[in-house]
């Protein structure tokens, strides 16, 4: 009885290493890049379709934020072992954002263009960009200054949340909220220095340019605004709330 069952045991582990270097068995693999740093990776496969992938995400990357960009844990489900035999189609939606993605790889004869495998491959990306950040807690509606900021890398979720890296254009605006030291100065937090303020008395200029007539009446702004910004004023004589551009402290322009 245990010769048959040793017998039985060792025909099924060459059973299934035949099956498995034979390049019918999928495989799993994990592996990581960061920049331009290669790593070995065991499955020719596994390197080259990490490859693909990496160059296929980073083409809808503008090229001077593509730096910033790490990849790690790649898993692999390929159960084809020649894949330079086929042309390769890769399709990754939502790239620019720190993340889990998934490519969909396709797998095309390449006389006719038929579909011979599909999979699909499971990555991650972070991004790692020097942003401006508070170098001192900055206070709500406070005008911020070059000695206020300073850079520091973060990770943060994406190039698109109006992060800023660098401090060209930080200096004069005015922070929205309270900004705690070391978080990250955006657009979303900061806004261009005020000039008008709610309740201000401003002068409304109406211009008609079929008639070429300029009319100007006096309003209460019903909203804060920065140059060229566009606020809610309150006509004082009629009460009609209009849409303004502002174009000075005292002066705003009907849109």
């Amino acid at each position: 009885m245990f010769k048959y069952m040793f017998k039985k045991a060792i025909f099924i582990i060459i059973f299934l290493l035949l099956f498995l270097f034979s390049g019918l068995l999928p495989f799993t693999l994990k592996v990581s890049f960061a920049g331009s740093e290669n790593l070995a990776v065991k499955s020719n496969t596994g390197q080259i379709l990490k490859k693909m992938v990496i160059k296929s995400y980073l083409k809808k990357v503008p090229l001077k934020f593509r730096k910033y960009f790490h990849f790690d844990d790649f898993t692999f489900n390929v159960p084809f072992k020649n894949i330079k035999d086929y042309s390769v189609r890769i399709e990754i939606s939502n790239s620019g954002f720190s993340g889990y993605h998934t490519a969909i790889i396709k797998l095309l004869d390449k006389n006719n263009g038929a579909i011979k495998g599909m999979d699909s491959i499971n990555f991650k990306t972070e991004i790692y960009a020097p942003v401006v950040s508070a170098a001192e807690t900055i206070g709500r509606f406070q005008i911020i200054k070059p000695d206020d900021v300073k850079i520091s890398y973060k990770n943060i979720p994406s190039l698109n949340d109006g992060y800023y890296l660098n401090d060209k254009n930080i200096a004069g605006r005015e922070a929205k909220f309270f900004i705690a030291a070391g978080s990250a100065l955006t657009k979303a937090n900061t806004e261009r220095k005020r000039i008008i303020n709610f309740g201000d008395i401003v002068n409304i200029v109406y211009k008609s340019k079929r008639a070429g007539l300029i009319l100007k009446t006096k309003g209460m702004a019903l909203q804060a605004g920065a140059l060229n910004s566009v606020i809610r004023v309150k006509n004082i004589q009629s009460g009609t709330i209009l849409n303004c551009l502002v174009k000075s402290d005292k002066t705003v322009v009907v849109r």
